[in-house]
């Protein structure tokens, strides 16, 4: 259990009656699947998009129900002092809870005032399919982390939403149209970023399933990687695209009404296994940022130099990956069934359950498209393997 506790030796010793780091809390909100309960004499405050429990002691019990109420931070200074609490220590109480809840993501910050100065933003604007989205970056945190989706740049495009990152202490707040969305440390900047365009993308663009599957471009025709966390699809998909395979998307391919792939070209985030290998294609991966997953795990981002345009083509190989080791590299076709499984496995549709046309759709790209199963435990042997197929 994580202690987010404060005690009077968190408090400093000056007095400040009114200074600067409360007044920027003035506005503080919530997060709102944040719960407090009292259990047995505990305090005990659950972050349910998180999944972490914490524990307060009483005083920090009683300025989050403040906040909960939606009282000022003021006037909890104001209920503090009428317990007989010293405003200095007061004001020392509610500085540490707040600082400490910030960081673990439990409280939004204020919406950020627009930036007045040139110096204050970096700008960037990308397209993603269905969106177009500004994103104003802090100065001082804006590169390398834009530098990961800089090959979805545009120009002299209207813009649909607007992402505004802002930094406060150790953490940097994204806010959609003014209203907070997510928080991470300086070494998570692209994951947020990536993590929210998808979203905007599932949200906005027309399709009728979106695959968890990478796609690649070949003679007229989308191959789709599909395998669980571990099958080695981002190394596999880099591979074949370094063999001469068009870059469609790493990791989520959309599906039309006419079951055609629309692939999402983020950059594809290599994680730290498949450093040495991938580096001998791509010696720039090497001289990339390291950045952190939720789950911790380091991964490098990969930009592609050329992606394939996001518009719909015709699926004509449907692979599902097993990676085993010392396993005999084989490429065996399989029947609707299979194919259909590794489709699925991930799948989102968009009211999160399988409408019938899109199970029409599923169906369409069974018929037409050839599906195998890939073993391998040597990547050359895949990429001999998948070439020889794809001709």
């Amino acid at each position: 259990m994580m202690t987010a506790s404060v005690s009077p030796q968190q408090t400093r010793t000056t007095d400040r009656t009114a200074g600067p780091p409360l007044v920027e809390y003035a506005t503080a909100r919530l997060v709102p699947q944040g719960r407090l309960a009292c259990i047995k004499g505990q305090n005990i405050l659950l972050s349910s998009t998180q999944g972490v429990v914490f524990a307060l002691n009483d005083t920090a019990a009683d300025i989050w129900r403040s906040l909960e109420e939606g009282v000022q931070v003021e006037a909890i200074l104001g209920e503090m002092a009428a317990r007989g609490v010293g405003r200095q220590e007061a004001y020392g109480y509610v500085e540490a809870a707040l600082q400490d809840w910030e960081r673990l993501g439990l409280i939004q910050p204020a919406p950020p005032p627009c930036p007045t100065a040139a110096h204050q933003c970096i700008c960037q604007v990308v397209a993603v399919p269905g969106v177009c989205v500004r994103i104003l970056y802090p100065a001082a945190v804006a590169f390398p982390a834009a530098t990961v989706f800089q090959h979805l740049e545009v120009r002299n495009r209207a813009v649909d939403v607007l992402f505004h990152l802002v930094e406060r202490r150790e953490r940097i707040h994204l806010f959609r149209d003014g209203h907070w969305t997510d928080s991470c440390g300086r070494d998570e900047i692209p994951i947020m970023v990536k993590g929210q365009l998808l979203a905007e993308v599932l949200g906005h663009s027309e399709y009728e399933l979106a695959l968890h599957a990478a796609a690649l471009f070949k003679n007229g025709r989308t191959l789709l990687l599909c395998g669980n966390p571990g099958s080695g699809k981002t190394t596999l998909t880099l591979a074949l695209v370094h063999a001469g395979f068009g870059f469609a998307a790493d990791d989520v391919t959309l599906l039309d009404s006419a079951g055609q792939g629309i692939g999402l070209a983020f950059a594809p985030a290599v994680k730290s296994g498949s450093w040495s290998i991938l580096g001998q294609y791509f010696p720039e991966l090497g001289r990339s940022p390291v950045y952190r997953r939720p789950d911790r795990r380091r991964v490098r981002f990969l930009v592609p130099k050329d992606h394939v345009p996001p518009v719909p083509r015709p699926v004509g190989w449907v692979v599902l990956l097993c990676r085993t080791q010392d396993a005999k590299p084989s490429l065996r076709v399989i029947d609707p069934t299979d194919i259909l499984g590794g489709l699925l496995n991930g799948a989102f549709a968009r009211n999160k359950e399988l409408s019938s046309t899109a199970f029409d759709v599923l169906c369409q790209v069974i018929r037409s498209a050839q599906g195998f199963c890939l073993t391998y435990a040597k990547l050359d042997d895949a990429l001999e393997l998948l070439k020889a197929a794809c001709r």
